[in-house]
């Protein structure tokens, strides 16, 4: 698994990669809060082109940001989902609740 980000003025974007689970979601939900409250970022996107697996504490960890990132006013955004996690996603209403963008915002 891997997690790294970058921040674009108002815009946090997290990179993912591999088995997404209980151990990448806590270190996830740390990251990105501390981004928010420190950097006072107001938009997420999370990129998963490279997520081979992600289960429902992840799953929880993504909607739990989402509330936080709407409640500011901010959007949030699932970057690149591979064909092997989409079944989940969409499942899951993320893809519904989420805008799917076909790469990283460059602003």
């Amino acid at each position: 698994m891997s997690l790294d980000y970058q921040i674009n003025g108002n815009n946090v974007v997290v990179r993912l990669g591999g088995e997404l689970d209980l151990v990448l979601a806590a270190e996830f939900k740390r990251l990105v809060d501390d981004l928010l409250d420190r950097r006072k970022a107001k938009n997420l996107y999370v990129n998963l082109e490279r997520v081979t697996f992600l289960d429902s504490s992840f799953l929880g960890a993504l909607l739990g940001r989402y509330r936080r990132i709407n409640q500011i006013g901010g959007r949030m955004g699932i970057v690149r989902p591979p064909a092997a996690i989409r079944p989940t996603l969409e499942l899951s209403g993320i893809l519904r609740t989420m805008e799917e963008l076909p790469a990283e915002p460059q602003d």
